[in-house]
């Protein structure tokens, strides 16, 4: 990766064999290839750790496990921590990852398209999010999907869960615990594997941009050797689409290929909120104000796809932007109305909860059903309306076609807070039925049987609750007075399809899942 060198420490660190003198090193010239070893054998007491749920061999799919290794650099903001793009305090720091191929069983069904996700890390272990939310999609056009693992504290789940198949992983510290600057040491009160002195977080950026690199490699024993791939994209959400956001902000450009051209062509950060995490363990993320939290003049296509429950609640309502057709800076910031943070309906695709047990006593031990969505659940399908989004990436990529714009959810004086402990002065606008105007509406808005909300009260033991929102579904009543006592169920479907094929027409739904919602109307029970 380029990067700007600087000389941060001028000495040698005998302990860990690093040389920290960097003054004068020379820019890479293009991003270096990782090693890769697997497929990864699975056993009858060994097996992947993802999520379950699809039978992938119905769909000619196919899916192994992979361990990835190279070296990564450490970066900060320099001495003063005012220098205008991420500067290299310790080079060439090594790690370990897993990565996680899905793929069809024959490259010839193969799309030329590749998606590489960040595994959330949030709940203590690895989530992949974006996989149940975009299978369909990705399965129905033969796209290959990559998962890898981002953050060291889920490194540290995963070895307990399966020491053996996960004990080489690693994102260690390169820098030694008592040089360090913050965090804690296992033996320490209050110690948090998510800052832990042993790690460092701050080696995803290279990662990210080496294992671009080597989807790309079509060599041979590349994982990749028999599929043409032709493009990548870069997706993660939540906490990982504030990595997308970090990464895309301050690193991106800089993932560049031998021929010149850039290893990841488009990038979709969902519920990302436009926030950014720290480059690295002991370095503070940038405020919304700062040029370094935001992206730069030219970059690869960016769609964010923000819920409502990420407009005040993770606080994207302060990071909003004004779209961008520019080819060299495109930009569409989406915001799902009705939509919660998390969709509920990936409560379905988890990994085996004994292996989640395995885990160890984290935080969020207790809800390993992922965060219990309770029966009130909002379960607006955001991901019909996501799967258009990501397609529409891909088009404005391969073909320069722009993807429609949407309005921002509305809102009006008011006070919000965040989950950070933020107020922001404003609240939603919302319609009679008390779901909210603007953004991108569906049929679940515009035609509805429920008002949708973005957050719910947490629920003791579990504590992501809010995440999945709530709904509460009219009664009858309402339902006779919205769609008339006779003919109610047909008088809701008609209008139902005339939503679809509007949203569907405006670029807003791709035909499968257009079906999908009409199925679903037919089946209501709108008396």
């Amino acid at each position: 990766m380029k990067a700007s060198y600087i000389s941060l420490r001028s000495r040698f660190t005998a302990s860990t064999g690093i040389a920290l003198c960097l003054a004068g090193l020379p820019a890479a010239a293009d991003t270096a290839l990782p090693t890769v070893e697997g497929p990864i054998p699975e056993t009858e007491t060994s097996q992947i750790f993802t999520t379950g749920g699809t039978d992938l061999a119905a769909h000619g799919y196919e899916i192994a496990e992979y361990l990835v290794s190279g070296e990564a650099n450490v970066y900060n903001w320099g001495s003063d921590g005012a220098a205008e793009t991420p500067q290299v305090v310790v080079p060439d720091a090594p790690y370990t990852t897993r990565m996680i191929i899905r793929r069809p069983s024959n490259p010839q069904d193969f799309s030329g398209t590749v998606w590489v996700e960040l595994n959330n890390p949030s709940r203590g272990w690895d989530v992949e999010v974006q996989w149940p939310v975009l299978q369909d999609k990705v399965m129905r056009d033969g796209d290959i999907w990559v998962s890898i693992t981002a953050k060291p504290n889920v490194i540290a789940s995963l070895q307990r869960i399966d020491p053996e198949r996960y004990g080489r992983l690693s994102m260690a510290n390169p820098v030694p615990a008592e040089e360090q600057a913050c965090g804690l040491l296992p033996d320490d009160e209050g110690y948090d594997e998510n800052l832990s002195r042993l790690y460092e977080n701050g080696l995803v950026w290279d990662m990210i941009s080496q294992i671009g690199a080597l989807v790309r490699d079509g060599s041979e024993g590349s994982p990749f050797a028999r599929y043409d791939v032709e493009h990548v994209y870069g997706t993660g959400e939540s906490q990982t689409g504030f990595f997308i956001n970090t990464y895309v902000n301050n690193f991106a450009n800089d993932a560049t290929l031998a021929d010149g051209r850039p290893v990841y062509d488009g990038f979709v950060s969902a519920s990302g909120a436009g926030r950014t995490v720290p480059i690295s363990q002991c370095v503070e993320a940038m405020p919304v104000d700062d040029p370094r939290g935001q992206l730069p003049a030219t970059h690869a296509p960016f769609i964010r796809a923000d819920a409502q429950g990420d407009v005040f609640l993770l606080g994207s309502y302060s990071w909003r932007r004004e779209d961008s057709d520019d080819p060299k800076a495109g930009y569409r910031l989406y915001e799902i109305a009705g939509a919660p943070h998390g969709p509920a309906f990936i409560t379905n695709y988890q990994p085996d909860p004994e292996a989640i047990k395995r885990a160890g006593n984290l935080p969020t031990q207790v809800a390993y059903e992922y965060g219990g969505a309770e029966a009130t659940a909002n379960h607006l399908p955001r991901q019909y309306l996501e799967a258009a989004m990501y397609a529409n990436l891909e088009r404005w990529v391969e073909d320069g076609t722009p993807p429609p714009k949407a309005e921002p959810i509305a809102t009006k004086p008011g006070t919000s807070e965040t989950l950070f402990g933020d107020t922001i002065d404003a609240t939603f606008a919302t319609d009679e039925h008390g779901n909210v105007l603007g953004g991108v509406r569906s049929p679940y808005l515009d035609v509805p049987t429920a008002t949708y909300y973005e957050s719910a009260t947490p629920t003791e033991g579990l504590p992501y609750a809010w995440s999945f929102g709530h709904q509460e579904d009219f009664g009858t009543a309402k339902l006779h007075q919205l769609y008339g006592v006779v003919g109610a169920h047909q008088n809701y479907l008609e209008q139902v399809k005339e939503s679809v094929e509007a949203l569907q027409a405006e670029g807003w739904l791709l035909p499968e899942d257009a079906a999908r919602i009409v199925t679903e109307a037919e089946l209501k029970p709108v008396p």
